[in-house]
């Protein structure tokens, strides 16, 4: 049900615009994680979920950051700074986190292969509920197939640390994944 729940919202998410945006899924043995991105002007908007079958723990998010891209000699470099709202349950606790951080993708030779990065991080003071820390950082390496459609290999660590000062992963490991641009 939860599952079914996960996807609806993530189709809905993908609903709102019908500006230029992308759906970005990725698999791992346990975990599942869908974002969909949609252009707003200068920045865009994100919509995000993970559900970690083996222990249940799950993550939403929504966010907005500033994007932009330029030529680094003869590479070409995608990134953004900005911040998300993180909805979390992992373990036995709850919390609601406004991390800050980014993202940034390198086209070497500006050609089909990319590296990619994000780190969000939110500290105690806009952690809220049963957390004092949380964080969600990220490395991938993809490649265009066709026009507008990657796929890539990454790895991610999805981490709450708790009032009880338990730290938790939501998710820490390796994924494949496919993101399609329109």
């Amino acid at each position: 049900m939860r599952l079914r729940l996960f996807v609806f919202v993530l189709l809905a998410a993908a609903s709102f615009s019908a500006a230029a945006g992308s759906v970005d899924v990725n698999l791992s043995n346990d975990t599942i994680e869908g974002k969909f991105y949609a252009n707003a002007g200068a920045a865009d908007w994100t919509f995000g979920g993970l559900y970690n079958r083996d222990t249940k723990d799950r993550a939403l998010n929504v966010g907005l950051l500033a994007t932009g891209d330029s030529a680094f000699g003869n590479s070409r470099v995608e990134g953004g700074l900005g911040g998300k709202v993180y909805s979390v349950t992992v373990g036995n606790g709850d919390l609601v986190a406004l991390a800050l951080g980014g993202q940034l993708r390198w086209f070497p030779g500006n050609g089909s292969f990319a590296l990619g990065a994000y780190a969000f991080y939110a500290p105690h003071v806009v952690t809220l509920m049963d957390g004092q820390r949380f964080f969600d950082i990220g490395v991938r390496a993809e490649v265009e197939v066709i026009r507008n459609s990657f796929v890539y290999i990454g790895y991610r660590q999805m981490q709450a640390e708790l009032d009880n000062n338990v730290k938790l992963n939501v998710d820490k490991g390796g994924f494949i994944g496919l993101q399609i641009k329109f």
